[in-house]
């Protein structure tokens, strides 16, 4: 019984980190992503472009049911210019809009951030026909 004891106490120390370590995972991941872990393409391409398209056109099996806008349309972007405001791109994809998901619960602050950031370089390509 004493062995067992010895054995217990000093496995104590090895099993605590193991809990700790488990139980502040999460945070920690979520926190290196915050601060940019993940690139901002693969961000787009992991939560947008199912529906927006890689190319930000919007031109996808979803994007064409929800009519998803295409990002590279110029006369979209002025047209829509009461909501393409960072602000307001960022509280839509905070708290979705219409046939769009809300991403605030999924992405941190900075992710949907760095999203609406990537969303605007869309409206400087050149669309092709």
């Amino acid at each position: 019984m004493a062995v067992g004891g010895l054995a217990l106490l000093l496995l104590a120390p090895f099993i605590f980190e193991l809990t700790v370590t488990r139980a502040t995972a999460p945070q920690r991941r979520r926190s290196t992503r915050a601060r940019g872990g993940e690139p901002v393409g693969d961000l787009f391409r992991n939560n947008c472009a199912r529906c927006h398209g890689a190319d930000g056109r919007g031109d996808t099996p979803l994007g064409n049911t929800y009519q998803a806008p295409d990002f590279t349309d110029p006369e979209w972007w002025q047209k829509h210019s009461n909501i393409t405001g960072s602000a307001s791109l960022i509280s839509i994809v905070n708290r979705g809009k219409g046939g769009m998901p809300a991403f605030g619960k999924k992405l941190s602050r900075t992710e949907i951030r760095r999203l609406v950031g990537y969303v605007r370089r869309f409206k400087n390509q050149k669309p092709s026909n």
